[in-house]
C-alpha cells in the first residue's frame, strides 16, 4: 500500500506520538481533505480543525467510521483496538510500511537496522561515513527525524534513507529495505510481543519481507538462521572469512583494513556494530578510509556509555539506555578492570539476570548497587557469590553511596539493565537524573 492509496480513504490514526502527527501532516501536504479520525487514550494538540477525535472507551466506535487504520509503534498487537479493527476487516498499516513502500517505488535505497541494542549507535556511525564519503542521506526512524516527516527531501534529493527500526516497527513490515541489518540479539520487549520468540521472530521480518537481489547484513554472534532468513543475499560479519574485528583490528579476512587505536567507542559489542555499520555503508560506496575517519572522532551518543569525566577521583559512565542484563553485562566487560561499581535496578520485566552476575562475578568491583524494582533480580542471581550489595531506594541515594564506595582512580558504571518505567518516563529523563547527581557532587 502507498500514500496515494489513502489519499480518497477514510483513514484513522491509532496514537498521536510524533509518528502519529506526522502522518496528519503527510496526508494533508499529499491531498486528503476528508476528516482524519485520531484514535487515541487522550487528545493532543495538533493542527488540524478537521481531525476527529476517538478517546478512551470511545475508541472503537471510530473504526465504524474509517477503513484503514496508520498504527503508531507503541501499540502491541493485543491493544483492544487492534483486535477490534481485525475483527471489523479493517485494513492496517504503519508509517514505516508506508514509507518503504514509496522509497521502493522511487528505487532509491533502505538500509535499514535492527537489534536488541546498538541500533541508534550504529545507524548514526553508517550516516557519519556516507557523509564522510560524499554520500547524500537522510537518518530517520527512532533517531533523527520520523520518516514521512522526510520523505519527500530523500525522494527530490535521491539521497540514502537510513532507517533505525525497532522491533515494534518491524513486527507488522510488510516489505523489507534494500539493506537489512541485524545486530546482537537478546530476550527484550516480552510485554509486547508477548514471549522471547515472538519477538525475535519480529526482529527477522526485516530479511524475511526482502526481496531477491537485496542484502541482509546479520552478526555472526546473534541467534540468526542464514538460511530461513528471506530471499536477500546473506552477509555474515563478524565472521573470519569476511569483514570482522580481531586483535584491536577492523579486518576483511586477513587484511586489516582499520586499528582501532583511536577509537572511542568502548567494548567488543561496539566493535560488532561498528563492522556491521561499515559493510551496509560500503554496499554504498563508503571506504576503509571513512571508517577510520569516523571512528577517530565519533564519541558515542548520550545515556549510552557516556563518559562524564572524573569527579571525586571517580570516572563516572551514563549507560541509561541499558534495558537488559545482556546491555548490562556489555558496558561492564567494555570498562574491564577499570571498573569499580556498578548501579543496576529498574522496571521488573521478569527478565534472566544470570548473564549480568556472571559478568560481575569475573570483574573485581568494589561495590554491586541494586535498585527497586529489578535489583533484587540480580541479587537473587549473585546468591551464590560472597559479592558485597549495596541496596539503595532510589537513584540518588544510589550514586551518593557509589561516590563513598567505589575506590578513587576506578570508574561507576550506571547500567540498570531494566527498563525505566518505576520511577522515570523514559531512558532519557533516568540519564538526564543519573547526569544532574554526578555533576551535584562536585559542589556538595
Amino acid at each position: 500500500m502507498r500514500i496515494c492509496d489513502l489519499i480518497d480513504r477514510r483513514v484513522g490514526i491509532l496514537g498521536m506520538g510524533a509518528e502519529g502527527r506526522s502522518a496528519v501532516r503527510y496526508l494533508r501536504d499529499a491531498g486528503h481533505t476528508n476528516t482524519l479520525h485520531a484514535i487515541s487514550d487522550e487528545p493532543v494538540v495538533v493542527d488540524d480543525p478537521d481531525l476527529k477525535w476517538w478517546t478512551g472507551k470511545q475508541q472503537t466506535e471510530g473504526l465504524d467510521h474509517i477503513d484503514i487504520l496508520i498504527r503508531s509503534p507503541g501499540f502491541p498487537p493485543h491493544h483492544p483496538t487492534l483486535i477490534a479493527c481485525i475483527n471489523a476487516k479493517v485494513t492496517i498499516t504503519t508509517t514505516t510500511n508506508l514509507v518503504i513502500a514509496e522509497l521502493r517505488n522511487n528505487q532509491l535505497p533502505i538500509i535499514g537496522v535492527t537489534g536488541s541494542k546498538g541500533k541508534s549507535t550504529t545507524v548514526t556511525l553508517i550516516h557519519q561515513m556516507l557523509d564522510n564519503a560524499g554520500i547524500p542521506n537522510s537518518l530517520v526512524g527512532n533517531i533523527g527525524l520520523p520518516a514521512l516527516e522526510a520523505l519527500d527531501d530523500i525522494i527530490e534529493q535521491r539521497k540514502v534513507t537510513v532507517f533505525e527500526m525497532s522491533s515494534y516497527q518491524c513486527h507488522d513490515l510488510v516489505l523489507g529495505p534494500t539493506i537489512a541489518v541485524l545486530l546482537d540479539l537478546f530476550p527484550e520487549h516480552m510485554d509486547w510481543h508477548g514471549d522471547t520468540e515472538a519477538y525475535i521472530q519480529a526482529k527477522l521480518k526485516i530479511a524475511s519481507t526482502q526481496r531477491p537481489g537485496d542484502q541482509f547484513i546479520f552478526n555472526n554472534h546473534s541467534r540468526c538462521w542464514e538460511d530461513s532468513l528471506g530471499p536477500g543475499t546473506a552477509i555474515n560479519v563478524n565472521h573470519p572469512d569476511g569483514l570482522h574485528y580481531r586483535d584491536q583490528w577492523f579486518r576483511e579476512g586477513k587484511q586489516k583494513l582499520c586499528d582501532d587505536q583511536l577509537m572511542y567507542l568502548r567494548g567488543e559489542h561496539q566493535r560488532r556494530n561498528a563492522i556491521s555499520a561499515f559493510s551496509a555503508a560500503r554496499l554504498l560506496g563508503a571506504t576503509p578510509d571513512d571508517l577510520e575517519a569516523i571512528l577517530s572522532t565519533f564519541q558515542g551518543l548520550p545515556h549510552r556509555m557516556q563518559d562524564l569525566g572524573v569527579v571525586r577521583g571517580i570516572r563516572w559512565f551514563d549507560d541509561a539506555i541499558s534495558t537488559a542484563p545482556q546491555a548490562a553485562a556489555a558496558a561492564l566487560c567494555a570498562l574491564g578492570d577499570e571498573a569499580g561499581s556498578i548501579i543496576v535496578g529498574g522496571m521488573d520485566r521478569g527478565y534472566d539476570f544470570a548473564p549480568l552476575a556472571t559478568a560481575i562475578a569475573d570483574s573485581h568491583l568494589d561495590a554491586v548497587i541494586v535498585m527497586p524494582d529489578s535489583g533484587s533480580c540480580l541479587v537473587d542471581a549473585l546468591k551464590d557469590t560472597d559479592i558485597a550489595i549495596e541496596h539503595c531506594e532510589n537513584l540518588e541515594i544510589a550514586v551518593n553511596r557509589a561516590s563513598a564506595l567505589t575506590l578513587p582512580g576506578r570508574a561507576c558504571l550506571f547500567s540498570p539493565a531494566s527498563p525505566s518505567y518505576n520511577q522515570f518516563r523514559n531512558f532519557e529523563q533516568r540519564g538526564d537524573r543519573f547526569i544532574e547527581l554526578v555533576l551535584a557532587l562536585r559542589h556538595a
